[in-house]
């Protein structure tokens, strides 16, 4: 004898964590925005999310690298300061983004 009980079936929608780009401030998907850890090792790009240590995001555009960059805001996010060879390393991965953002329309 099963009894039915009177509860239907809810679909939940997937939790989508959030992250805010430091230089521009527009809150997007965590995977839409590229993450930065600074490590014993220095300043690293974390594309898996999952390294350990303080992060920050940023777009992959050109336009909030430099914003970050000049402005100091990925050491104050950061709480650290970037010596010259991580501010190097950001110029060069940089160099691979477009000069601005894409619409996604």
């Amino acid at each position: 004898m099963g009894l039915v009980s009177g509860k239907k079936k809810v679909k939940r929608t997937k939790h989508v964590p959030q992250r805010t780009c430091i230089a521009c401030r527009e809150t997007l998907s965590k995977r839409s925005l590229l993450r930065l850890v600074y490590t014993e090792a220095g300043l690293t790009l974390d594309p898996s999310g999952k390294i350990a240590g303080r992060g920050a995001y940023l777009h992959n555009t050109r336009d909030c690298w430099e914003k970050a960059i000049s402005r100091g805001l990925l050491a104050k996010s950061l709480k650290t300061e970037l010596n010259r060879t991580d501010i190097e390393n950001m110029r060069k991965w940089m160099e691979a983004f477009p000069d601005e953002k894409e619409d996604s329309a």
